[in-house]
């Protein structure tokens, strides 16, 4: 009866260690579950952390270099607003250059019209009509506010090489002459400023321009056979030749 009650107490104890051990394994089971998934969630935390570290780490890498941009893009606005700066000095020159030119080439160009006038006036009648007219224009475009002073330049040493080449140049054209108040259709040769003669269309009078007295004189008419020649060649309708013209200082 004793060794049976033994037996029972042993049997016992065995299944309370038994169910002590069950419990205290799935205990540790539990445990480990529940240290593996805190483990599982520590370590998506650290890999999100890093993550984020990763892109605060892009987003100051970022940071900096536009900021090294931006001071570089300063450096270049600097350097072109000191170079403005230098352009807007010599333009601000230049300006005040051209207002001291334009002051004073305003008047030379009224003197040189001026003497291009008078000029003009004493110089024998050649082409008198057309040289009348291109004073009258040039006249008119010197007050003028919308041509610029450079193309009055220009008009006014225009008109000059025009003049010089009447003295270099031979030519006839037809036009009017008076003539002790009557007038009449004549054709008009010159050779530079050497001759400067009017033939009667007939051909029987001739005169040329008294510079000494400024009037036309009449002349021999012989002299009309070599005008005529003269202003063949001046048309190329004839040869050159030796010619007997009224020298304008041998008539005077």
């Amino acid at each position: 009866m004793y060794f049976l009650n033994k037996s029972i107490i042993a049997l016992t104890l065995m299944a309370c260690c038994s169910a002590s051990w069950a419990t205290s394994v799935e205990s540790l089971q539990k445990h480990s579950l529940n240290s593996q998934a805190s483990s599982k969630k520590s370590q998506l935390e650290i890999n999100k952390i890093d993550d984020q570290l990763i892109q605060i780490r892009q987003q100051v890498k970022a940071l900096q270099d536009e900021s090294e941009n931006l001071e570089s893009y300063n450096r270049y606005l600097q350097r072109l607003l000191t170079d403005q700066e230098a352009e807007k000095t010599s333009l601000d020159k230049q300006i005040v250059s051209v207002k001291e030119t334009r002051q004073g080439i305003v008047p030379l160009m009224v003197r040189m019209f001026e003497n291009l006038q008078r000029f003009v006036e004493l110089d024998a009648p050649l082409l008198a009509q057309e040289r009348k007219e291109r004073l009258t224009q040039l006249e008119n475009m010197m007050v003028k506010a919308d041509v610029s002073e450079a193309e009055k330049y220009r008009r006014l040493l225009e008109s000059y090489v025009i003049e010089a080449e009447y003295g270099n140049k031979m030519g006839h054209y037809q036009a009017a002459l008076t003539i002790n108040g009557q007038q009449r259709t004549v054709n008009y040769f010159h050779l530079g400023r050497l001759v400067f003669v009017a033939v009667s269309l007939d051909g029987h009078q001739v005169w040329s321009w008294d510079r000494q007295n400024n009037q036309w004189i009449s002349i021999d008419p012989s002299y009309a056979r070599g005008i005529e020649k003269a202003m063949r060649i001046s048309n190329k309708t004839d040869i050159p030749a030796l010619l007997e013209l009224p020298l304008l200082s041998g008539v005077n």
